[in-house]
């Protein structure tokens, strides 16, 4: 058994080297070799599934780091640019193709420019001597012939007594030459009418047949008229449109595409002849018929994309497709689809938060899908459920190669993602960063490095060696370690940037870390300040001087999120004859967790272990966090609560001047616990601004184990330099019950009995005598 009383070089900030480095890479850091190594590693491998889940706790730095690693290490061609064309026979079904990158800007600027250069061609040749005198001659032939057969018409039905005439409706018809005379129509005989008639029916079915073959030849000159310009528009194209298929038809598909494109040019001519006023065109304008959608376009890439993409909806990640609102409707193209994230990475890496990528269910397994398939397939999820609709946009995927890595907490890891039973298919490689890692000389010097290359790049400051070694002490403050600095650069960042704006010429000294750290605590510490408050006025009862029998000040931890805080916590017990053993107030009304009961249940444990040898423990002992209103939970108490227990159960006063933290096993151990140095800040507090000051008695008990844990303020390693406060440590129950108490804790001998004048002596003599008075009342 040991009691040790810290000095205040064991329990100060320490005092790291920091060495002359001005910059260090965050991944030769020990907390980051592992990640470093899985990043690399999967990174290395192509094949699926292999995806990176980079995980870190809050505040690290980790995207920053992962996206500066990656911006490093992947390297590289860059991948080809994508577009979308149109399908011409199936004009819903747009398509896409690849090309080498920066041929995509080009090849859509390209064709951009031959449309006008196409309809210019086309017009001049259309306007042609030439094409024109070819044209006026068919269709004089044509005339002619329709005149020669209309002329042997009119001369047949002249020779039956019958004129051709034409109706104001553009037809032809027949009535009989007399048909002005209206006494000789009188005068016809019946055998006349009678020869009238058969002649009209004869020349009606004549001229009906004239009909039928001029309908015909027209057929057939307009067939020779679209034949004659798609050959001489083909011969008049052949040029421009070579040259444009010699330039990008490289590409898998584009040479089809530019066959397709050439024939539906020629078979929509007329698309490019002016157009009268009111009259529309059938298909969209060449313009946008033969446009070029350049979805990715990585021509100013040098090495593999690598992309965050911060909000990964469903559209942001697949992309989507967009209207044009014409005339009250919505109408889209080919040349409104939209690229998404997926595409923007394709080839390269894509990097989501993990908890934004968890928001919405529909996008993680859409993103499996993808990674699955290995297509990027853009879909309208607005119409999921919904009728469908006939020929809706429906664009062909897009092959999909992309290196995805998710960065996120371990929260996020273990709660979310690693629950899903697909999520090691498709994320095999995890790269985990440390929260600390151990400073080394080495280390500290990279770390120093660090801080000093974030001020020059962030904010144009400068540190100084002893600004360096005071955020070296925080680090190992925000470890909670002595020997280990923290891995949460962020925090370190925002400090920088803090202390930079309250230095004198952006030169960061350790009184403007300190500065800067004191203006957070201000901000941040409003419920710790009305909390202590609350104990100076006495609304909370906290004793810091005197004894008290069965009572004990305990120390708990606040976490607000942006500021922790310690605070002490009075712990009573209160004993009688029984046979309930420890009864944990805080349990009975369920305002204590499974942890903080088995605290109180190893309690029972050891005081069985070590007084029911001879007999059975026949007490009662109720214990409490007095004056608790949110719940308690964890085991940091039990000690404490074991020390208020043994002092009712002894009638032995307890020291109200020192708190104590620590967790207790069923053998006496004190064992380590969380949150140690604002613990003891926060029982420092108190004392302090307690009605008569620091005594000089006051101190804070804490488990030998959590020592390496204790990085306290200056204010409070002062105070114990200058003897004012104490901190002390101890390895078992005995040493607190002597440093509480003044009397030895007592060792049993042979008999299990405990000598006289010591604490166990009197729990026992008490437990002994709670026993009999059960025993005589049990007695008939």
């Amino acid at each position: 058994m040991a009691t040790r009383h810290l000095t205040a070089d064991e329990i100060g900030l320490p005092q790291f080297d920091p060495g002359a480095a001005v910059d260090g890479a965050v991944f030769s850091l020990p907390s980051h070799v592992r990640a470093r190594e899985a990043l690399e590693f999967g990174l290395s491998l192509r094949r699926q599934g292999f995806n990176i889940f980079v995980l870190a706790s809050d505040n690290s730095g980790r995207m920053r780091a992962t996206l500066g690693f990656l911006a490093e290490n992947v390297t590289g061609d860059p991948p080809g640019d994508w577009v979308y064309l149109n399908n011409f026979r199936h004009g819903n079904r747009p398509r896409p193709y690849r090309l080498p990158a920066g041929q995509g800007r080009r090849f859509r600027d390209t064709m951009a420019a031959l449309i006008p250069r196409v309809r210019e061609t086309l017009q001049q040749m259309f306007a042609s001597e030439g094409f024109q005198a070819r044209v006026k001659a068919e269709t004089e032939s044509l005339n002619r012939e329709i005149s020669g057969k209309l002329d042997e018409l009119r001369k047949a039905a002249a020779d039956k007594g019958l004129t051709l005439v034409q109706a104001q409706q553009g037809g032809f018809g027949f009535v009989p030459a007399l048909a002005q005379d209206e006494e000789a129509m009188a005068n016809l005989t019946d055998e006349q009418r009678a020869d009238l008639q058969a002649a009209h029916a004869e020349m009606t079915s004549a001229l009906a047949d004239l009909n039928r073959w001029r309908v015909h030849r027209q057929s057939t000159y307009l067939e020779w008229l679209r034949g004659f310009e798609r050959n001489a528009a083909d011969q008049a194209l052949t040029g421009l449109l070579d040259e444009v298929e010699q330039q990008f038809a490289t590409g898998p598909g584009i040479g089809r595409w530019f066959v397709e494109m050439r024939q539906d040019l020629l078979d929509h001519l007329d698309a490019f002849k002016p157009q009268e006023a009111g009259q529309g065109s059938p298909v969209a304008p060449p313009e946008l018929r033969y446009a070029v959608n350049l979805i990715i376009d990585n021509g100013d890439l040098r090495a593999p994309p690598v992309y965050l993409e911060g909000n990964p909806t469903y559209e942001n990640l697949f992309g989507r497709i967009e209207y044009r609102q014409i005339q009250g409707a919505l109408q889209t193209d080919f040349s409104l689809i939209r690229g998404g994230a997926l595409h923007k990475a394709n080839g390269g890496v894509l990097v989501l938060r993990a908890e934004a990528l968890a928001r919405d269910g529909r996008v993680w397994l859409a993103l499996k899908g993808a990674l699955r398939d290995g297509l990027i397939q853009i879909e309208e999820i607005h119409r999921t459920g919904g009728v469908p609709i006939a020929h809706a946009p429906r664009p062909k995927p897009i092959a999909l190669d992309v290196k995805v890595v998710i960065v996120g907490s371990p929260h996020w890891y273990y709660t979310f993602f690693s629950a899903d039973p697909d999520f090691q298919s498709y994320f095999k490689v995890k790269a985990d960063i440390d929260s600390d890692f151990e400073a080394m000389p080495d280390c500290v010097a990279a770390y120093a490095g660090l801080l000093r290359h974030r001020a020059q790049h962030d904010e144009d400051a400068v540190i100084t060696d002893d600004g360096v070694i005071k955020l070296l002490g925080f680090a190992s403050r925000w470890a909670g370690h002595r020997g280990r600095l923290t891995s949460r650069f962020e925090i370190f960042e925002d400090l920088i940037a803090e202390a930079a704006s309250l230095s004198e010429g952006r030169r960061i000294d350790a009184a403007a870390v300190i500065a800067a750290r004191d203006a957070r605590h201000r901000r941040n510490a409003r419920i710790e300040d009305r909390l202590q408050e609350g104990i100076e006025e006495q609304s909370v009862l906290i004793d810091t001087t005197g004894s008290v029998i069965g009572q004990i000040n305990a120390l708990t931890v606040r976490d607000m999120g942006d500021h922790a805080f310690g605070l002490p916590s009075r712990i009573t017990a209160r004993s009688a004859v029984g046979r309930h053993g420890v009864v944990n107030i805080e349990r009975e009304v369920a305002m204590g967790g499974p942890i903080q009961q088995k605290g109180a249940m190893v309690l029972q444990g050891f005081l069985m272990g070590r007084f029911a040898r001879g007999f059975p423990l026949s007490f009662t002992c109720s214990i409490t966090f007095e004056q608790s209103y949110g719940g308690v939970e964890g085991d940091s108490a039990s000690m404490a609560e074991l020390l208020a227990v043994l002092s009712d159960l002894a009638e032995v006063p307890l020291r109200q001047d020192l708190a104590i933290t620590g967790s207790v096993n069923q053998r006496g151990d004190a064992q380590t616990i969380g949150g140690a140095y604002h613990k003891v800040e926060g029982f420092y507090r108190t004392c302090l601004n307690a009605e008569g000051g620091l005594t000089g008695q006051q101190g804070v008990v804490v488990p030998a184990t959590n020592a390496i844990h204790l990085v306290l303020e200056d204010d409070v390693a002062e105070a114990i330099a200058d003897g004012k406060f104490h901190v002390y440590t101890v390895d078992r129950i005995e040493d607190a019950v002597e440093l509480f108490t003044g009397l030895p804790a007592g060792s049993p001998d042979a008999d299990g009995a405990f000598p006289r004048g010591t604490l166990f002596g009197l729990v026992q003599d008490r437990l002994r005598a709670f026993d009999e008075a059960l025993t005589e009342r049990a007695r008939p």
